[in-house]
């Protein structure tokens, strides 16, 4: 009897170090090295580099998690594994081993990515590197016109069209820019067509001020005889006058700067103390300065005069 308890006692000292050795988390997994960019653009793709090292002489289950690796436009953070995922485990063998993940992030700022590293589902070693997302450039907008003329033996046909420009086209970034097309007679100041649409401008340096492709994005008739009875659909800003008469083109697109607060907060952070006299700026050393632009407001505008002079 005294030698079957020991013999149990034995099997289940033996069970139990069985499983102490495979469920106690093991100190051979560490982070060696995290490698991300120091600054990445708003909405630009990036990616960090995890290596991760097992010391043992037998290959070690893991998973990892990693915090902020991309960041909503609500400032909501996504994890990229779950440690109780099962399909973000990772066998490791001996030696080193590298993971790619992705970052993204849809918010300005500096983010703390944080990479956790969990056996059995206990945290065995934690890291985290810096992401900085700066604010992005101030737009640089301007509008641009021409015109194309057409005659037929009724009429002179002058096609308008337009574009807007950004002279500071960096990164993936989207604007909503209300662009309003006016066109008047010149002599008596009457306004013949007026609209105003909004374009969704990606930042791709030029944008067509036209809702359809390959389109004009106004029409002005000069009839030699009488006004022609082409409506020039679907294009919506039209005129229509005779030879003679003369026509301003005028196209104003007014931008409110997204990021406004975050330009000037980050103006003033990195200026220290600054104070305001008689229109001039001057910090703690007592020099003098101006500030840079903070207007909300981007307003640019361009006009045409049909027949050009």
């Amino acid at each position: 009897m005294r030698k079957e308890y020991v013999i149990s006692a034995a099997v289940v000292i033996l069970i139990a170090a069985i499983g102490l050795i495979y469920y106690y988390p093991t100190d051979d997994v560490k982070i060696v090295k995290l490698d991300a960019p120091h600054y990445l653009g708003l909405r630009e793709s990036g990616e960090l580099t995890v290596t991760l090292r097992n010391s043992a002489l037998t290959p070690v289950n893991v998973s990892i998690e990693i915090e902020n690796a991309f960041i909503s436009e609500n400032g909501t953070s996504a994890k990229y594994i779950n440690p109780q995922n099962p399909y973000g485990k990772l066998t490791l063998l001996p030696g080193n081993k590298t993971e790619h993940v992705f970052l993204g992030y849809l918010v300005t700022g500096t983010h703390n990515v944080k990479v956790n590293v969990y056996q059995n589902g206990q945290l065995i070693d934690t890291g985290s590197v810096n992401v900085t997302v700066p604010v992005p450039q101030r737009p640089e907008l301007s509008i641009q016109l021409s015109y194309r003329k057409e005659t037929t033996d009724n009429c002179d046909i002058y096609k308008i069209y337009g574009y807007i420009i950004n002279d500071k086209a960096l990164g993936y970034n989207d604007y909503d820019i209300p662009v309003q097309i006016t066109i008047m007679d010149d002599e008596t100041g009457n306004v013949m067509s007026n609209d105003t649409k909004t374009y969704h401008f990606r930042s791709s340096g030029i944008a067509t001020l036209s809702s359809w492709r390959k389109r004009p994005m106004a029409v002005i008739e000069l009839a030699h005889n009488k006004p022609s009875n082409e409506s020039y659909l679907p294009v919506q800003n039209v005129a229509k006058g005779m030879s003679g008469d003369i026509f301003r083109v005028n196209v104003t697109a007014t931008l409110y700067d997204p990021w406004y607060d975050e330009r000037y907060n980050q103006w003033t952070e990195s200026n220290g103390r600054t104070y305001e006299k008689y229109g001039y700026w001057y910090n703690m050393s007592g020099i003098w300065y101006e500030p840079p632009h903070f207007d909300p407001v981007i307003l640019v505008h361009d006009e045409l005069v049909i027949p050009p002079e």
